[in-house]
């Protein structure tokens, strides 16, 4: 005799459950081992990103980012790389995904102002610096970044606001230091106090402490150019950074034909991601008008 349907349909039920509850168990662990997976590509990527090998490090995170599209940390990081191949338009993309997941963080809104800055379109990198200062007002690299975009555009009293406040908030940094004094130098401010206070507590064996010690007349020039031309900070030597701040100098003492010499010098010399280089750019321009 056939068994009742009621029967039949019940004796099912117990094991359709187990099956489906085996699925959401084989879903959790997949997610799970995606998430895992996803994890230790970005974190070779960091590695390969340490070690200058930018395509390697791209590679990583793009395989993190197909298990894990949400992960913030492999975009911002494949920023990073594009950023070191030179391919800001696609670093720019990668922030913006970034921060779809993570629209507050002031961390990742400065570094895509700090891209604008890269491509010189100085009005969206100060709109993205503005942002990321409102998002977090102790910010100091979105106060420094603002405050060279500011130099770079003629706004000096804008400027020294911004490199005053990240300045008091990190007194070690000596090119805040150096930054500032450019600045009021323009605006026709003493602030040798100021910088005698940041030489007393700089490295003296490190660059920029020449730069320094020229700049508060304790160094002779050539001396200078010969402490640059040995130093060398991340792979670069420093003559190129040190021919800005001389340049400097002979503008504000009206020495306009060395100042274009030495300004030219940096322009031709250092790398174009440079405040320097782009800082010598912007008074090019000006001395040309």
């Amino acid at each position: 005799m056939p068994e009742p349907r009621f029967h039949n349909r019940r004796s099912r039920r117990p094991l359709a459950l187990a099956v489906g509850a085996g699925l959401l168990l084989l879903a959790w662990i997949g997610c799970h081992e995606g998430s895992r997976d996803a994890e230790a590509f970005t974190s070779a990527g960091v590695t390969h990103l340490q070690q200058q090998q930018y395509d390697r490090a791209i590679r990583d995170f793009d395989r993190a980012l197909a298990l894990q599209p949400g992960l913030v940390v492999a975009w911002k990081n494949r920023a990073l790389a594009h950023r070191g191949l030179r391919d800001y338009e696609r670093a720019l993309a990668d922030y913006d995904q970034a921060t779809l997941f993570a629209p507050t963080d002031a961390r990742l809104v400065t570094e895509r102002g700090a891209t604008y800055v890269l491509l010189d379109d100085y009005q969206k990198a100060l709109r993205e610096l503005d942002r990321a200062i409102a998002l977090k007002p102790d910010n100091v690299p979105a106060l420094e970044s603002r405050g060279r975009v500011h130099f770079y555009l003629g706004n000096f009293a804008q400027a020294a606001a911004d490199l005053q406040r990240a300045l008091t908030m990190d007194s070690t940094d000596a090119y805040g230091a150096l930054w500032l004094h450019l600045v009021r130098r323009r605006l026709r401010q003493d602030d040798r106090p100021d910088l005698e206070a940041h030489a007393a507590a700089m490295d003296t064996t490190q660059w920029p402490a020449p730069l320094v010690r020229y700049l508060l007349g304790r160094l002779p020039y050539d001396s200078l150019r010969v402490a640059a031309a040995a130093a060398e900070v991340k792979g670069q030597k420093q003559g190129c950074v040190a021919a800005f701040y001389l340049g400097e100098e002979a503008l504000m003492m009206e020495e306009t034909d060395e100042a274009m010499t030495l300004l030219g010098e940096t322009r031709d010399s250092c790398p174009k991601e440079l405040s320097e280089y782009k800082g010598a750019v912007a008074e090019l321009r000006r001395i040309a008008r």
